[in-house]
Formats: structure tokens, C-alpha cells, sequence
């Protein structure tokens, strides 16, 4: 009785997966090149990094405004520093910063249009203010 069920609700099943992975393409396919980034370990970041950008990730998809926006190309941390790859004029910037933000670990949030245009994503190249703490 139940193998009979389970075959009958099986096509079902695969179908809701296959629109849900649809639905949510965009964020699916940067939740792939993160794996794949992760998983080589050439081009992997260290733990620290890796832990944090998967929490700024979560983030992100947890958002359905951000989840969905194809403005985010993708992301990278690096010392609590998160940049976006985005277009310059991105209508969800104050949303993400914001959302971002609130991550614990995460000291600022950037896009790619902060640093130069032929190195997006390099993290590097970005600088980040000081801030300056007065004595009493």
C-alpha cells in the first residue's frame, strides 16, 4: 500500500522540485558557484571567510526581493568584508547593505562598482575606512 503511494506521488515530487530549483534559478546557480569555489582548493577562501560568506549567502536567499534580483551576479567575503558584483546603478543597494549588515562578522558591504571595473570581486582593491576611536 504504501510503495503504491509513494510511486504515485513520486512525478509529483520531482515535479515541485524542478520548479521550485526554476523559481529560484538565480540564487541556486550562486549557491553552485560558491560549492564549486569551496570545493577547489586552489581558489578556496579560508575557513573563517568560507563560514562567513555562507551565513551572508543564507542572508541573501532568505530575502525574496534579493533571492530573486538578477542585479546579483555574485559575491565574495573576505576579512568581513562582503562586495557584490552589480551593476553601478543597482536599485537594491540600500536594501542589501542594510540586510547584510546585520550579519554577524560582517564589518562592511560593498559593491563591485566600489573598486575598479576590470577587477570585480577583488576585494582587495577596496578600501575600507578606519574607524576612529576617541580617548576620553
Amino acid at each position: 500500500m504504501l510503495k503504491k503511494i509513494r510511486k504515485s506521488i513520486r512525478p509529483l515530487w520531482r515535479s515541485a522540485v524542478v520548479a521550485f530549483v526554476w523559481a529560484n534559478r538565480r540564487d541556486a546557480m550562486r549557491w553552485a558557484r560558491f560549492a564549486r569555489r569551496a570545493a577547489v582548493s586552489a581558489s578556496r577562501p579560508d575557513a573563517e571567510d568560507l563560514k562567513l560568506e555562507a551565513k551572508v549567502r543564507a542572508s541573501l536567499s532568505a530575502d525574496p526581493v534579493l533571492r530573486q534580483d538578477p542585479s546579483i551576479r555574485d559575491l565574495r567575503v573576505h576579512d568581513g568584508v562582503v562586495v557584490l558584483e552589480t551593476p553601478p546603478h543597482w536599485h537594491n543597494k540600500a536594501l542589501a547593505v542594510t540586510r547584510l549588515s546585520q550579519v554577524k562578522g560582517v564589518e562592511s558591504v560593498h559593491t563591485a562598482a566600489d573598486a575598479t571595473e576590470e577587477h570585480f570581486l577583488d576585494i582587495d582593491l577596496i578600501e575600507v575606512p578606519l574607524v576612529a576611536t576617541v580617548a576620553n
